[in-house]
């Protein structure tokens, strides 16, 4: 083999290779969406779906949905900002949400706000989940 059969194997194997990481981008960007959209849309049951396996194993769909039910947040909205991962299957994403805060007692009333969150994704057995960081939720 040439130099040049040499270097055109190599170039098309890092090509392969980046399409198959960027393929697996895409896929995560659709998890991320459709998980979110089903928040916004209070379908608290198939978000649950979304959540890594650990996490499942610690909170059932029954206490996380009447979690969720629970919050004085409604989300209206998300855009993915930025995506860095470690790893073909870690990856941590910068979300800019907007959402609307809801007062209760004497402050009735909202507010719109929009903000950056950080989420943890791991993909398992080809499939992508959102890790929450447990430190975000208070024990009720």
């Amino acid at each position: 083999m040439n130099k040049l059969n040499a270097i055109i194997l190599i170039l098309t194997a890092t090509l392969s290779m980046t399409a198959c990481v960027d393929s697996e981008k895409d896929k995560l960007d659709n998890r991320i969406i459709e998980f979110w959209n089903y928040k916004i849309n209070n379908d608290f049951n198939k978000a649950y779906e979304f959540l890594s396996p650990g996490w499942r194993s610690s909170e059932d769909k029954e206490s996380y949905v009447r979690r969720m039910s629970r919050s004085v947040v409604d989300w209206l909205g998300i855009k993915i900002k930025d995506k860095k991962c470690s790893e073909k299957y870690l990856c941590v994403v910068v979300l800019e949400i907007e959402y609307e805060y809801h007062f209760k007692g004497t402050m009735a009333g909202k507010i719109r706000i929009p903000s950056d969150i950080r989420e943890t994704w791991l993909m398992k057995d080809n499939i992508w989940y959102y890790v929450p960081n447990k430190s975000k939720f208070r024990q009720k």
